[in-house]
């Protein structure tokens, strides 16, 4: 185990290195190209958790929102239940005049 810990430190210390070499970069430069990025990766981690409550905040209130959606549909169709009911007598009556106005016309109509 203390071979592979040496070994893998070994290997992270040439692989900077060559990063340095290659970027020329100093020590500070690379310390402080490191602590941007895990700065940048902690504020894009609390976004994404601040946007994950504000997702199941609105999912919370989309379903509070979808149940009282449905108990005015409800409602109208309740309405309109009782509009119809209402308004099925005086259609009744309009289809009677109406046939009887047809009928009127139909006999005033000449003949051939």
């Amino acid at each position: 185990m203390a071979k592979f810990f040496r070994r893998s430190m070994a290997g992270l210390g040439l692989s900077l290195a060559a990063y340095m070499l290659i970027n020329r970069k100093t020590p500070k430069d690379v310390y402080t190209d490191v602590k941007d990025y895990v700065q940048d990766v902690l504020d894009a981690a609390d976004h994404l958790q601040s946007a994950r409550e504000d997702f199941t905040d609105a999912s919370s209130d989309l379903g509070v929102q979808m149940a009282h959606a449905g108990e005015v549909l409800t409602d109208i169709s309740t309405e309109v239940d009782k509009f119809q009911f209402k308004l099925e007598p005086h259609l009744a009556i309009m289809q009677k005049h109406a046939d009887h106005l047809q009928k009127t016309l139909d006999d005033l109509a000449p003949k051939d």
